[in-house]
């Protein structure tokens, strides 16, 4: 039995991040379905520079992101049951890369399932590559679905 952690942004990249994920599975495998919220979504400076004369704390409630992304898990985890018995979901915020990483360690995974999303050199120059960090860092096998 193998334990897999996808994660999932709903992206395109994570879509087939899943279909690989489920391709290398048996149906006695288990499967962690992640979601990582980045904590600073709402708390940004740029979202702060778009919009200076909106209190976003009256528009975003606390944990709404979280409830959105919880819901869309469990959607995607009653799906994927019919192929995989053990799903479970879990969204945690933070740095993306950080949190799969510390997610993986705590779940003791035996694989990382991600979707690489092929910013370029200019875009992981600005943005950073999760993809490329979780690789790296990564204490157990990484399997990136392009």
């Amino acid at each position: 039995m193998k334990r897999l952690l996808i994660a999932y942004d709903g992206s395109e990249a994570s879509k087939k991040a899943i279909e690989l994920g489920l391709k290398c599975s048996n149906k006695e495998d288990e499967v962690i379905l992640l979601t990582v919220i980045p904590a600073e979504l709402s708390e940004s400076s740029f979202t702060k520079m778009l919009l200076p004369t909106i209190d976003l704390s009256s528009i975003v409630k606390s944990g709404s992101f979280k409830e959105r992304a919880m819901d869309s898990l469990s959607k995607l985890s009653e799906e994927i049951k019919t192929k995989i018995t053990n799903v479970d979901v879990s969204v945690e915020s933070g740095d993306p890369a950080d949190e799969i990483l510390l997610s993986a360690k705590k779940h003791l995974v035996d694989i990382i399932v991600l979707g690489y999303k092929g910013y370029g050199k200019e875009g992981r120059f600005l943005l950073g590559s999760v993809t490329d960090k979780v690789v790296r860092y990564a204490g157990v096998s990484v399997l990136v679905a392009r």
